[in-house]
């Protein structure tokens, strides 16, 4: 009885349907496939005895080798992957002739052996493997409610963006050595086209630098969450908690796969908190505002630090400034600790001990290394002129303690106030932003700190979003106001 039940189980059981291929399953495929096939391996002999001192000669050999590998190979699989190997090779291909000095480049040598055929038989593949990634979205979509094909139409438009910014220059680079150099250059405004391929750059490097952001902001949400609990973080992989499943890569992505998901998991359908979600864009918000105030101008906000005469992405990035550089991932790092902090507070955690003293001594350890991650000096502000003759990693030193002891003091301050008695964090947040910016900085955030704080808790409303995102939240936040203006306001102590 039970085998049989067990036999009619499984001739009831619906059979998966596969995505189907149009150039494998259609009549149409078939003779399509014999004739790409005679072309392209026609076009790869022709061109090869010509590859030799010709470059597009050598891509119509490639070109028409990897069209005959995909007729003939499920290797790479069908479906996303190969159509974006299909799509990079066509869009080089197309550079190549356009820059080519050949007359009637396009058709040439023969119709059936050139690039436009050769182009048009990339396109078909593609588009039969792009048919395929559509099939399987649709499958997956019925079969689990998450709408996959969304991620594949991302995945081709970053693709596609990807070989814009970076195949069609390499090329044109590439190409630029085999042309003649004139003698004298007019300098000539630049085109419509020129002026939307830079601005599209320099998004694209403000997209990387944010996009790094949320990555960290995912990783914080764990830390937030373990160190406290005594748990490990690195030696283990991200699973859903309800029930225990791996996630795949594609759904570890910071903001998209939640978005994408829909806030559920793709294997229990389970709520996911949405809090993830809102640290990731707190943090990708950390790292695109200092980009943006701070990277790209030059650290022309941060009290003491040289001033460079050029600045914006070109002259900081490009032509990387390295004590720019470091003094942005050096904030975005304050910050981001501070954040994880305050995610602790709000799970009514306190840090670890040991996590705190490794946070005060490295932050400040890292300005007596490298001197230009704090320029501001250690007597600037006071009310007397000293001589200072100290060598600068022992100032550095004496900044940092004294930085130390000036946030230890206004922690002090926190533990008699009632209303910030649950602040269990506060007292390791204010030395730590000491020793990182400086005595001047934790002074003027601390008394700014406490002013929001009265003015929070005259009302019932702001004095239950205090009680309830905790006090380092609100530090943090009058942190990242007073950043962008903290140059203004050191010359007010001056």
């Amino acid at each position: 009885m039970t085998y049989g039940s067990c036999v009619l189980s499984v001739a009831i059981e619906p059979a998966q349907t596969l995505p189907k291929n149009p150039l494998n399953d259609s009549l149409f495929g078939e003779y399509a496939r014999m004739l790409l096939t005679g072309t392209a391996a026609g076009a790869a002999i022709t061109s090869a005895f010509r590859s030799g001192s010709d470059l597009l000669a050598a891509m119509l050999v490639v070109g028409n080798l990897l069209v005959l590998g995909s007729l003939f190979s499920r290797w790479p699989p069908a479906g996303l992957m190969r159509c974006t190997a299909l799509v990079g090779f066509a869009t080089a291909l197309a550079a190549l002739t356009i820059r080519s000095s050949a007359p009637n480049g396009w058709w040439s040598p023969l119709p059936f052996f050139s690039p436009a055929s050769l182009l048009a038989s990339l396109a078909l593949i593609a588009g039969s493997d792009l048919v395929v990634t559509v099939q399987a979205g649709i499958s997956t979509e019925k079969k689990t409610g998450v709408r996959s094909h969304r991620v594949g139409g991302l995945s081709i438009g970053v693709i596609l963006l990807l070989s814009y910014m970076i195949v069609v220059p390499s090329v044109d680079a590439f190409l630029e050595q085999f042309r003649e150099r004139p003698s004298s250059y007019v300098v000539e405004d630049l085109t419509i086209w020129e002026s939307a391929r830079i601005r599209s750059t320099k998004f694209a490097v403000f997209a990387i630098f944010t996009y790094f952001g949320a990555c960290w902001g995912s990783f914080l949400n764990v830390v937030a969450y373990s160190l406290p609990r005594g748990e490990v973080i690195a030696l283990r992989s991200s699973a859903c908690p309800k029930c225990k499943t791996p996630l795949r890569r594609i759904d570890n992505l910071p903001i998209f796969s939640y978005l994408n998901l829909g806030g559920r998991c793709r294997d229990c359908g389970v709520q996911i908190p949405i809090r993830y979600l809102i640290v990731e864009l707190i943090a990708a918000g950390i790292f695109a505002s200092l980009f943006l105030y701070e990277l790209v101008t030059g650290a022309a906000n941060v009290p003491g630090f040289q001033h460079y005469q050029y600045a914006g992405i070109l002259w900081i990035i490009l032509y990387t400034k390295w004590p720019v550089v470091g003094v942005y991932f050096f904030h975005c790092a304050l910050f981001c600790c501070l954040l994880t902090l305050s995610l602790m507070e709000i799970d009514r955690r306190r840090s670890p001990r040991r996590f705190g003293w490794l946070l005060l001594v490295l932050f400040a350890s890292l300005p007596v290394v490298f001197a230009t991650l704090r320029p501001i000096p250690v007597w600037s502000g006071l009310p007397i002129q000293l001589q200072d003759n100290l060598s600068p990693w022992v100032a550095q030193a004496i900044a940092s303690l004294i930085g130390g002891g000036v946030g230890w003091v206004l922690g002090i301050g926190t533990r008699r106030a009632k209303w910030l008695r649950r602040a269990r964090n506060l007292p390791l947040a204010l030395p730590l932003i000491g020793v990182a910016l400086g005595w001047q900085a934790v002074l003027t955030i601390g008394i700014a700190f406490f002013v929001a704080c009265s003015l929070l808790t005259t009302a019932a409303q702001p004095r239950r979003w205090v009680k309830r995102f905790g006090a380092t939240a609100v530090l943090l936040l009058v942190a990242i106001v007073h950043h962008p203006f903290w140059k203004m306001i050191t010359e007010i102590w001056r």
